[in-house]
């Protein structure tokens, strides 16, 4: 994340481990942009170019170097550049933009800077359901990465819980929901151990693994409305046959760049 002398990203020094430690995640250095970790395998960002501090921490904790690499900000995430976009009724920006913003968000270099399809649809029918359907009082962001979804939500006045396995994910969420001080549960964890959680709505931008993972848990099917997205057209197929046990249907569908969206209702759940 940004903080001290630093007010926007423009290189990304890159040390990768083909193991991780702990004590990274509590980690701190004037440079330091973050600790990405998953599966057992851990990432330190800098600012600066930082050889020296590294092998100091390999020593310290026994860390295997996979990766050194030096990366332009501009080329992170697929080059999706964070820029200034709207969502709904609010205009959304990283915090290096001045103006007048309803949200602002920092977007480090974990997934969620608003442009990609998937999160675009997302919002755009989160904004349809809210207009349209329902104001949900409780929603469930899982695989919150950057937080956008869960802003998006709590300052439509919903309150919000917030999940994601990755540490980095976790720390970047809690800053931007205080960068503009909005509230939110977030929790670092699996979500397959948290089930069955129960919402008026559940926000699940994964990928298809994880989704035929969940969709074949009946106590992921506790919720009234999904918003879905991760997968590209010629995974829905497999993903639609997976929900042929349970009383859900898709009531509306998206699709951009070849990803998908799916608003789904649980047609059983009540609302509490």
């Amino acid at each position: 994340m940004l903080k001290g002398k630093y007010s926007k990203y423009e290189d990304l020094y890159i040390y990768g481990f083909k193991n991780s430690h702990p004590e990274l995640h509590s980690f701190e250095d004037e440079d330091l942009i973050g600790y990405w970790e998953e599966d057992g395998v851990g990432m330190l960002f800098f600012h600066k170019p930082k050889d020296e501090l590294v092998k100091t921490l390999i020593k310290k904790y026994n860390l295997e170097l996979e990766v050194k690499d030096r990366v332009l900000y501009s080329q992170w995430n697929e080059g999706r550049v964070p820029r200034p976009f709207e969502a709904g009724p609010f205009k959304i920006a990283p915090l290096w933009f001045e103006g007048n913003w309803d949200l602002v968000f920092d977007p480090s270099v974990v997934f969620g800077e608003g442009s990609h399809p998937t999160t675009s649809m997302v919002l755009e029918i989160s904004w349809e359901f809210f207009q349209e359907l329902e104001k949900p009082q409780t929603v469930i962001d899982i695989g919150c990465g950057t937080g956008i979804l869960s802003l998006f939500w709590a300052k439509l006045g919903a309150k919000v819980k917030a999940v994601d396995i990755n540490p980095l994910c976790i720390k970047v969420t809690k800053h931007n929901l205080s960068l503009n001080n909005l509230s939110a549960e977030v929790i670092q964890a699996d979500i397959k151990s948290l089930l069955p959680v129960s919402a008026d709505l559940v926000l699940a931008n994964l990928y298809k693994g994880l989704l035929l993972d969940l969709f074949g848990l009946p106590s992921f099917w506790t919720s009234q409305y999904y918003i879905v997205s991760g997968f590209f057209t010629e995974m829905e197929k497999e993903l639609k046959e997976s929900l042929t046990p349970y009383a859900v249907k898709i009531i509306k569908r998206k699709e951009r760049e070849n990803w998908v969206c799916w608003l789904i209702k649980n047609e059983k759940a009540v609302k509490k």
